[in-house]
This record gives C-alpha cells, sequence and structure tokens, in this order.
C-alpha cells in the first residue's frame, strides 16, 4: 500500500486541470489576485525596505524578480523576499482549520521557478509555463499546505506556540515548485522530504520583530530549494509525512496529547474531490485573523446601538471572551513602545481602532496611529480572556457603558460572534476583486492594475504567464509615504 506521503506526492505530479471543478479553478484565480494585491502593497512598506536591503547586502543579482523593486536576485532570495511581502501588511488569506498564509508560500515559489527557469544559469531547455500550469501549480500548493498541517490537528500546532504556517509552509512549497517544474511522483518525494526537515518557526515572532513577517519566506525559500535539489537528483527523506521516529508527523505532534497523536489519514482524505481551497479565507481587515471577531462583533454593536457606542469615552471596559488559539495568539495586552507588527497582532489595539477610526485597514497601522494618547487611553478598558466554551472561532464581546456620574448603574451590550467574516461564508470573487482594487490604489497606476487583473482573471486560457510577471516588477509606492 502507498503511504500518505507516496500518494499525496502521486496525486500532484499526476493532477491536471481537467480534474478540478470549474468552481475551484475560478476560485483559485480569485485567490491568486488576493495574493498579488498583498505583495504589491507590502512591497515598500518600511520593514519591507529593510529586508530587502539586507538582502541585497549579501546575495548576488539573478534573474528573478523583486515586486515592486525594479530589481532581480536568485530564485531563493526572491522567494523570501516576495513572500515577505505578501505578509508584510496581515491582508493576506489564511487556512480556517489549518492556519497557514497559502499565497504567502504558492505564489513566490511560482514567480521563482518561472524567471529562475528561463535564466542563463539553467541549463535545461526551457519553455515557459502556460497561465493554465502556473494555475495547476498554484492549487496543489494550496491543496498540500493545510492537508499536511491537518496531519497534526490544524490549528493546535499554533496553540502550542509553532508559528503553523511556517511548519506547513515547506511542504506547500515542495508541491507548488515540483508540479511547475514538471517533476516526478518520485522526484516529488524526494523534494517533500527535502522540504518537511527544514520545517520551522517560533509564534513568538508575532510580538515586536519584523521576522513573523518573513517566516512564510523562510519556509517558500526552502521548499524551493528541496524541489531544485530533487530535481538535480538529490534525495530526500522517504515517506518523511508518516515516519514513526523523527517524522514529520509524529515530531510536530509531540506533547499536543491527542489521542492519536497525529493523522497521516487526514493529508490524503477525499483528495481530489473535497477541496482545501474552499477553506482558504480572504481577509477584510489588516490585522491577525484572531483579531477578525473582536472586529466584526464590535461593528456589529455599531450598528445595533449607534448612540451608545459612538462616544467611546462613556465606554468603562470592554471584555472579550475568545477560544484558546485566539487569546493565545491575539489575546495579549500592547506596551510601548509598540511596532506595527506587535499592533496587527492583538485584538486589543484592533478594538481600539475599529472604536475610534470606525475601521482596522492599513492606515490604522502607520507610526503615528501607534503613539496616539486616545488610543492608548482605551486600550487601558479593554480586556481579553480565555473562555473555553468558546473554543472555536467563537468569541463573545461585553461593552460597559455608563455615564460621568459613577453612582448610575453601567448598561452592558453583549455580542457573540459565531465566526469571523469571510469564514464560514468566504467572501465572494466579487468582494475579492474590490479589494483588490481598493488596496492597490495609490500603490500601482490604475492601468497596470488593470492589467494584471485582465491576465490573472483569465489565466486558464493564457499562452505565456512572463508578461504577469513583468508586470509586478515595476516599482511600486509606499503606503505611508
Amino acid at each position: 500500500m502507498e503511504s500518505a506521503t507516496e500518494e499525496l506526492c502521486h496525486w500532484i505530479s499526476n493532477l491536471k486541470l481537467a480534474d478540478i471543478p470549474p468552481e475551484q479553478v475560478t476560485r483559485a484565480k480569485y485567490l491568486v489576485l488576493d495574493g498579488l494585491a498583498c505583495a504589491l502593497i507590502g512591497a515598500q512598506l518600511p520593514w519591507s525596505q529593510d529586508a530587502v536591503h539586507g538582502v541585497l547586502s549579501m546575495e548576488a543579482g539573478g534573474a528573478c524578480e523583486i515586486i515592486g523593486w525594479e530589481r532581480r536576485i536568485g530564485p531563493l532570495s526572491a522567494a523570501l523576499l516576495n513572500s515577505t511581502f505578501i505578509q508584510g501588511f496581515e491582508l493576506d488569506d489564511y487556512h480556517r482549520d489549518a492556519p497557514i498564509h497559502s499565497n504567502a508560500i504558492v505564489l513566490p515559489i511560482l514567480l521563482a521557478v518561472l524567471e529562475h527557469n528561463g535564466s542563463a544559469a539553467e541549463e535545461t531547455p526551457y519553455q515557459s509555463p502556460t497561465g493554465a500550469e502556473f494555475l495547476l501549480a498554484a492549487i496543489a500548493g494550496y491543496e498540500t499546505g493545510p492537508r499536511v498541517g491537518l496531519g497534526v490537528y490544524g490549528v493546535e500546532v499554533l496553540s502550542r506556540g509553532w508559528h503553523s504556517g511556517a511548519i506547513f509552509g515547506p511542504a506547500a512549497a515542495a508541491a507548488a515548485a515540483t508540479k511547475l517544474l514538471g517533476l516526478s511522483a518520485t522526484q516529488t518525494e524526494e523534494a517533500m522530504g527535502m522540504a518537511c526537515t527544514q520545517a520551522g518557526g517560533l509564534m513568538a515572532a508575532q510580538y515586536e520583530s519584523n521576522v513573523k513577517r518573513m517566516q512564510h519566506g523562510f519556509a517558500a525559500r526552502n521548499g524551493l530549494f528541496a524541489a531544485l535539489m530533487a530535481r538535480s537528483g538529490y534525495t530526500g527523506i522517504k515517506r518523511v509525512l508518516e515516519r514513526p521516529y523523527g517524522g514529520f508527523l509524529s515530531t510536530f505532534s509531540l506533547g499536543n496529547g491527542r489521542e492519536p497523536r497525529y493523522r497521516p489519514e487526514r493529508v490524503v482524505e477525499a483528495l481530489g474531490s473535497s477541496w482545501e481551497m474552499d477553506r482558504i479565507v480572504v481577509k477584510p481587515y489588516a490585522s491577525m485573523a484572531a483579531t477578525h471577531s473582536t472586529i466584526d462583533g464590535l461593528i456589529a454593536l455599531q450598528v445595533r446601538h449607534p448612540g451608545e457606542m459612538k462616544d467611546v469615552n462613556r465606554i468603562r471596559r470592554i471584555t472579550i471572551e475568545m477560544s484558546e488559539p485566539a487569546f493565545k495568539k491575539g489575546g495579549w495586552k500592547p506596551e510601548k513602545p509598540l511596532t506595527p507588527t506587535g499592533a496587527q497582532m492583538t485584538a486589543v489595539y484592533a478594538a481600539a481602532m475599529q472604536l475610534l477610526d470606525g475601521q482596522v485597514q492599513p492606515a490604522q497601522f502607520a507610526p503615528a496611529q501607534l503613539e496616539r494618547v486616545e488610543v492608548w487611553e482605551l486600550m487601558e478598558r479593554i480586556v481579553c480572556v480565555h473562555n473555553p466554551a468558546l473554543d472555536t472561532y467563537q468569541q463573545r464581546i461585553h461593552v460597559e457603558i455608563g455615564l460621568d456620574d459613577e453612582t448610575v448603574a453601567l448598561t452592558t451590550l453583549t455580542q457573540f460572534v459565531d465566526a469571523p467574516r469571510g469564514n464560514k461564508i468566504p467572501l465572494s470573487n466579487e468582494e475579492i476583486l474590490d479589494k483588490w482594487r481598493v488596496v492597490t490604489a495609490g500603490v500601482i497606476t490604475a492601468h497596470r492594475r488593470a492589467a494584471i487583473e485582465e491576465i490573472v482573471l483569465n489565466l486558464d486560457t493564457e499562452q505565456d504567464v512572463r508578461p504577469l510577471a513583468e508586470l509586478l516588477y515595476g516599482r511600486t509606492e509606499d503606503i505611508f509615504s
């Protein structure tokens, strides 16, 4: 019998676009568009500039573009940087059951393979992939990352302090790269073995470091490295997912208290008939996913009780009851100095922004916003607590409102949130298109935006995908400038 690793790798190698229902093919194109929006807006952010300058200081030039920079570098560094841009502003997708930011893994890999394969460094005959081949490789990556994550119970890995997407990401990167390279099932398994042994990432990166934005980039780079090495004949770990000693699932499930501890069968369950990309969530807000229920709950209260919620000075206390994963990741109390990274990772700051500005979008994380006195005063009255009864995506928000006279009884407004917007009911393709147009306004020209949009939404019929890469190459604007 095939192992789970072998079955997955055979599926990746043999997958054809005709095997995928038209609805999923169409959805994949909109997911690609959303990922490119995140890359373009993230390319010239201050921390992205630091990343580019650092990498360029130690890496020679190459054939692969740095999105939005009019610079080229080698494939591994290009994958690292372009992934860092996609993760640059917490606007990118996530999988609702096995948290991974799929586009931050998949798109940098495909662009790097596309351009590296046509470079002078390559000795093999080159034929530019079609848009359909590009899209098919993206779908292979979208499917693989979450499935590998579900083998270790998905979000449970996050609860134990691993940056889950950086753990599941190397496998997704290897899947996308081997598919676009046209490698055999055997070579794909070699790449998977080399990719999974490079998995790593600590969730403590969320508090004040820039490196949180780069950790999916490490995974993308490592998965691409594994695929290129497998193509050269280098061998990896066989049956890497289910090995009982030192295998991926057995090692990353240590200490989880589950029975069984890991589930290799979940990796290949309903493979080709149930699509994990249907559970990829597109974000409506520029903050970490665990903060979205908080934002949605406050929006609902602002709609239901506009008079009471308008004057934030009357708010005495806000209590946000959260699931364990959400509390561990986003329930912490901000302290000065607060960086944009930290602000995007805490529900307390997201709540303050929704109450003060009525939105949580990129503008709410500009440096000046992090110093606003009224933000810090309001955050002192917001507290997050873990409620075990809500241990899915559920949250409950209590807003206690009073008058200046403290002898008057408080009014408590309560809002229950079953799941954040876009989670159980995904954003529509039209809503994703609207997001693409809104977030790229001012970052690229309207003409360039329309040209990218035209290619991406017709990828399955494009004969050459290189024009898309050229459109991404041109310089972008810094949204904070």
